[in-house]
């Protein structure tokens, strides 16, 4: 559910959007979104669309991520999940970057601004927007493992204790499999869709071999390579991780 008031002084107005229960509210002046005198455009969630389109795109957005949050497609997973990984970032980006899954490195915040700042620098895009190919982090864990066939409920309670040990849940991430990526790919490419950018950052091999695969590219990738399809450039390029300038660098000649 979303929804929005607003309250115009001069040229600036204030805008107020109510989404999952949570009131984000901004100041807009001139398209620049201010929160507390401090410019956040193009970092969380984004909440930045132009008046032709907006409502629109945000009503498609929270459609997909209710169906995401519900989704049962991958139980044995979702059992040790709180809740799906959302993407975040402008919701009329100029590139979005798609990184495997929620995983250690996108969690920390400094280093996904560095990431942003990267592709900011290097590549000269102002407005990025981050997602996932998998939603939700799949765990090794034998407590898990052990009960399968017995019980089909949710593992975690609300402080992220697992329910079997009575202890923070100390599940050991791994990289999703085909089974998780195939289920969860589709809602990757109607985010693409509904969010219509120019360029598209595939981040590590798994990320550019199965959106590829998706768009009809079946040949090996070549790294900072562009794929056209469907009027947006698809990009594989190496792990968020080993990103630097010098892999923009060599985008950019395919930019050019």
């Amino acid at each position: 559910m979303c929804t929005r008031s607003e309250k115009k002084n001069n040229r600036r107005k204030t805008v107020v959007l109510l989404m999952f229960g949570r009131e984000q509210r901004f100041v807009v002046e001139d398209v620049v979104i201010i929160v507390n005198s401090v410019q956040v455009s193009h970092v969380g969630r984004g909440i930045i669309v132009s008046s032709g389109n907006r409502e629109q795109v945000i009503r498609r957005i929270i459609n997909m991520e209710d169906r995401i949050a519900s989704c049962q497609r991958c139980g044995a997973v979702t059992r040790c999940i709180r809740k799906p990984s959302l993407g975040k970032g402008d919701l009329e980006p100029d590139l979005i970057m798609v990184l495997e899954s929620d995983n250690q490195y996108s969690r920390d915040m400094n280093r996904m601004i560095e990431l942003r700042n990267l592709i900011k620098n290097g590549l000269g895009f102002e407005r990025l927007y981050h997602t996932y190919m998998v939603r939700c982090q799949p765990k090794a864990c034998t407590l898990q493992s052990s009960i399968n066939c017995y019980s089909t409920r949710k593992l975690l309670d609300k402080e992220y204790r697992c329910l079997l040990s009575e202890k923070t849940c100390e599940g050991i991430p791994i990289h999703p499999d085909s089974n998780s990526i195939i289920a969860c790919l589709p809602y990757l490419m109607e985010e693409i869709s509904i969010l219509n950018p120019n360029y598209v950052v595939l981040f590590g091999p798994r990320v550019a071999e199965y959106v590829l695969k998706a768009c009809g590219f079946f040949d090996t990738s070549e790294i900072n390579k562009c794929y056209p399809y469907q009027g947006h450039m698809f990009i594989p390029t190496v792990d968020e991780s080993q990103f630097s300038l010098l892999e923009c660098q060599k985008i950019r000649k395919h930019l050019n």
